[in-house]
């Protein structure tokens, strides 16, 4: 598997010192799209940290018509080259050359040299800014006076070449070849810097042990509000190339339940390449997650090194966990149970209530039919003063002086009564 036939690196870099270079840039970028291809088959890096991102002015723009590409000579190193791969010794000394040819109607003063490459955090080939030096490739490398000047609609061959150290490391090295444009901002102490770079691999001569390794694994879990539906879990990880290949990874992220259960799989598959030493931060985000009340995630990793001789492979895993409590299931069973606990006692009660308001309809109409009886004899007074016991009106002075006739008139008759029962027949 070769990854050397990838378009190479464009990069864009503020000139060192250019303190108010980034606000302006921020403006340029709104105006420019990113990602914009030129003569040459030459692609715009993304910068990340920790270089200076910008992502505007690009060789070639239309805002002033200045555009220039790169091509490896044609030699005995190779023809149609994409970009510069070698594999070397200690000690060894590589010649080349670089041709660049200028598509503008201005002649281009660029400056020419090299900078170690790094894989950044998102996954993007990217060099070192010109302000800070390299200590791998990029240093081994050097390009004639450092200047040149290409006149409109031709091409310059510049050659250099690759002093590898007696000490080198075995393993992949990776930098590039920058020509640069530095221009100065109209009215402004701005100076803007337009960097296009081509690739350079150099595999020193020795045992290659690619290497990765998985950390720094979390686990986010997501609430759902039904019930009975399935939630998502976000997995974050970082992954680093420890070995001395340069490797494609392919990642599979699954996502369980206690003991195992309900597994969940995803993730990208094959990622970016990445070179010796760098890392990628990575986010996948798993759907379909069953909440059983803790979600386990696994991340899996397998990388194949690539390049001269590439195949060897490295694996590596990590693991973490998060809670994933079923909130909207719970307060769903929680309501079923209060109603099989207290269901029966609300019954009850309401039952109650309704026989006490059917109770108390039925009393109200038993009074109004007592009320509708008339006086009809001595024996019926007990109902009547039952009846008017119930009547909350007083009585006047001669009600009340009736009353109390009629009861000494019952007293006496009752007392005659009682005598002429007690007396023996004659």
């Amino acid at each position: 598997m070769d990854r050397d036939a990838a378009a190479p690196v464009r990069t864009h870099r503020p000139a060192r010192g250019a303190a108010a270079l980034v606000a302006v840039l921020a403006v340029l970028l709104a105006l420019v799209p990113a990602g914009t291809a030129r003569a040459g088959g030459v692609v715009p890096s993304v910068p990340t940290a920790p270089t200076v991102p910008v992502a505007s002015t690009l060789a070639g723009d239309a805002t002033d018509d200045l555009s220039w590409g790169l091509l490896p000579a044609d030699d005995d190193h190779g023809t149609d080259r994409p970009n510069f791969s070698y594999a070397v010794r200690p000690g060894d000394t590589i010649s080349d050359t670089v041709v660049v040819t200028n598509h503008s109607a201005q002649r281009l003063e660029l400056r020419t040299y090299a900078a170690d490459a790094f894989t950044t955090t998102s996954g993007q080939l990217d060099l070192l800014p010109a302000g800070e030096g390299s200590t791998d490739l990029g240093a081994w490398i050097t390009l004639g006076s450092g200047t040149v000047t290409v006149d409109p609609g031709q091409s310059l061959d510049v050659p250099f070449t690759i002093a590898v150290p007696a000490d080198a490391l075995p393993g992949d090295h990776s930098a590039g070849v920058i020509t640069s444009l530095v221009q100065q901002a109209s009215a402004s102490t701005v100076a803007l810097d337009r960097r296009l770079a081509l690739r350079v691999h150099a595999r020193v001569e020795g045992a290659l042990a690619p290497a990765v390794e998985v950390s720094e694994v979390e686990v986010v879990h997501h609430d759902v509000v039904n019930p009975f539906g399935t939630s998502s879990a976000t997995v974050r990880y970082t992954l680093t190339n420890t070995g001395n290949a340069r490797v494609v990874p392919a990642e599979s992220v699954v996502v369980t339940g206690p003991f195992g259960w309900a597994a969940t799989t995803a993730g990208d598959g094959e990622l970016p390449e990445l070179l010796p030493g760098s890392a990628l931060e990575r986010e996948v985000v798993v759907t379909g997650v069953r909440p059983l009340g803790r979600a386990d995630a696994t991340v899996d990793v397998a990388a194949t090194a690539v390049g001269i001789g590439g195949g060897a492979t490295a694996s590596d895993d990590g693991a973490g966990q998060a809670w994933a409590v079923p909130w909207a299931a719970l307060a769903l069973l929680g309501l079923v149970l209060l109603a099989a606990l207290r269901g029966p006692a609300l019954l009850a009660a309401l039952r109650r209530r309704a026989a006490r308001a059917a109770s108390g309809g039925g009393r109200a109409a038993g009074s109004a039919t007592s009320a509708a009886v008339p006086k009809s004899s001595a024996a019926g007074s007990a109902p009547e003063a039952g009846a008017a016991a119930q009547d909350p009106a007083p009585l006047t002075a001669a009600q009340l002086e009736e009353a109390l006739e009629r009861a000494r008139a019952e007293g006496r008759a009752q007392a005659l009564a009682e005598r002429g029962g007690g007396e023996p027949e004659g």
